[in-house]
C-alpha cells in the first residue's frame, strides 16, 4: 500500500473516530460556543462598558475566544483520542506495521482543520457583524496567524500525545491547558493598565497562546498586538518546528516504548524445533 492511499485511509478512520465521539470531538465547539455566550452576555449586562471599544467585554475577549477554541481542538479533539488509542493497544499494532508515524500523524489533521476553520469563520462573523473589525483588518492576515498559530498548537498536542499513558489524565491537562491559556490571555477578567506591577502584567506574554491571541486582534477586533504581527509569527514558527520535530522522534506506539514484538507462525515454529 502507498503512504498516499494509508494517508487517505487514516484520514477517513481519524475522521469517523472524532464524529462518533461526540463528547471528544465536539467539547472544542461547545467551549467556544459557551465563551461567546457568556462575553455576549456582559456586553448586555454591562452597556456603558460596550459603549468603548476600550471596554467592550466581548471585543477584548474574542480573540482570545477563538484561540481558545483552537487550543480545545488541538488538544482535547487529538491529544485525548491518541492517548487513549495509545491505551487501548490501537496504536501498538499499528506499530507492527510499515505505517511512518509522519502519516499516522498527518492524517489526525485535516478533520481538526475543519472544526479551526469553523471557529475562526464563526469568530470573523461575529467581528463583522457587531461592527468589531476596522480599516486596518486584512482578511490574509488573518488567514495566515491562524494557519501559524493552529500549527504551533497542533505540534505542541501532538508533543503530549506521544507520550501520553493514560486519555482521562490528558483529558484533565487538555482542559487546564484551554482553560488556563484563556485566563493568561489578558482579556478573560481585563485589567487596567497600570494596576498591576509591570512583571505581573508582562508574564502571560511569555506564554505562545498569548502570542496567537495578540497576532489575532489586528485583524479579528481592530486592537493593537503587544509586539508587530510578524515577530509574532516568527516566534511562532519557532515554536511549530521545535515542537513538531520532537513530537515525530519522541511518538511511541505503545506504552512500552517501541512496538511489542509479534512473532510470526514461521518463527514460533522454527522455535519449537530448535534443541
Amino acid at each position: 500500500m502507498s503512504s498516499r492511499t494509508a494517508l487517505w485511509q487514516l484520514t477517513a478512520m481519524s475522521t469517523r473516530d472524532l464524529m462518533r465521539d461526540k463528547l471528544t470531538g465536539f467539547a472544542p465547539l461547545f467551549l467556544f460556543g459557551w465563551l461567546l455566550l457568556i462575553y455576549w452576555l456582559f456586553t448586555i449586562m454591562l452597556p456603558n462598558a460596550a459603549d468603548s471599544a476600550s471596554t467592550h467585554p466581548l471585543r477584548l475577549a474574542l480573540p482570545s475566544i477563538v484561540m481558545t477554541g483552537i487550543t480545545a481542538t488541538a488538544f482535547m479533539a487529538t491529544t485525548v483520542p491518541l492517548v487513549a488509542m495509545r491505551e487501548r493497544d490501537l496504536l501498538r499494532l499499528l506499530g507492527t506495521t510499515p505505517l511512518k508515524r509522519s502519516t499516522f500523524v498527518l492524517a489526525q489533521l485535516p478533520i481538526r482543520v475543519v472544526l479551526v476553520g469553523v471557529q475562526v469563520a464563526v469568530g470573523y462573523g461575529v467581528a463583522i457583524t457587531a461592527g468589531f473589525t476596522g480599516e486596518t483588518s486584512n482578511l490574509l492576515r488573518l488567514l495566515t496567524t491562524t494557519l501559524i498559530g493552529s500549527a504551533m498548537l497542533f505540534a505542541c498536542a501532538l508533543l503530549v500525545a506521544g507520550r501520553g499513558q493514560s486519555a482521562e489524565s490528558s483529558h484533565h491537562i487538555s482542559v487546564a491547558v484551554a482553560l488556563g491559556a484563556m485566563m493568561c490571555s489578558g482579556t478573560f477578567l481585563p485589567i487596567a493598565a497600570g494596576t498591576l506591577s509591570p512583571l505581573v502584567e508582562s508574564l502571560p506574554r511569555l506564554l505562545p497562546t498569548t502570542w496567537f491571541a495578540s497576532a489575532l486582534a489586528p485583524d479579528l477586533t481592530g486592537g493593537e498586538a503587544f509586539m508587530p504581527v510578524p515577530l509574532l509569527w516568527a516566534m511562532m514558527l519557532v515554536m511549530t518546528v521545535v515542537a513538531g520535530v520532537t513530537a515525530l522522534r519522541r511518538f511511541e506506539w505503545s506504552t512500552g516504548g517501541s512496538p511489542a514484538h509479534v512473532p510470526t507462525h514461521d518463527h514460533r515454529a522454527k522455535e519449537a524445533v530448535t534443541p
